[in-house]
C-alpha cells in the first residue's frame, strides 16, 4: 500500500509567525543572512535558477500588506513562488508557478515596496496530512 493512500491533501495548514530581526533577510540552501541590496538578492535568485536543489526566501521585518516573506524554488512546471501571509498569530502559504523573469519581478517589488502584485492569482499551498 502506498503511503499517500491513507493521506489526503489539505490547504488548512498554519505556520508559526516568522520574526525578522533585520530590515531584510535572505535565506538559501547555503546562506542565512541580513541583506542590504537588491543586487545581492538578485544574485541568489540567479543561482537558484541554475540549481534545481536551491531555494531563496526573502523575509521583511516591517510588513505593510500582510506578506512576511516571499520564497521560490524550481519545479517541473516552472518556478514556484510562495508568499507567507500573516493572519493573526499564524502564517498561511499561497503559491503560483511563474517564469524566472516573473519571479525576479515579484522579488524586486517585494524587496523595494513590501508588496506583491496580483496576490489573488496565488492559490493556497496543499499539504499531505
Amino acid at each position: 500500500m502506498k503511503e499517500t493512500e491513507n493521506k489526503k491533501l489539505t490547504t488548512d495548514i498554519l505556520f508559526e509567525k516568522t520574526i525578522c530581526q533585520t530590515p531584510r533577510h535572505v535565506r538559501t540552501q547555503d546562506v542565512n543572512e541580513p541583506v542590504s541590496s537588491w543586487e545581492t538578492v538578485h544574485e541568489y535568485l540567479l543561482a537558484m535558477f541554475a540549481d534545481e536543489d536551491q531555494f531563496v526566501t526573502l523575509t521583511i521585518a516591517e510588513i505593510s500588506c500582510g506578506i512576511r516573506y516571499v520564497q521560490a524554488t524550481q519545479s517541473d512546471d516552472g518556478i514556484v513562488v510562495q508568499l507567507g501571509l500573516e493572519e493573526g498569530e499564524h502564517t498561511r502559504l499561497v503559491e503560483k508557478i511563474c517564469s524566472p523573469t516573473e519571479c525576479l519581478l515579484i522579488f524586486a517589488e517585494f524587496y523595494h515596496s513590501t508588496t506583491v502584485p496580483d496576490i489573488e492569482k496565488y492559490q493556497p499551498v496543499a499539504f499531505w496530512v
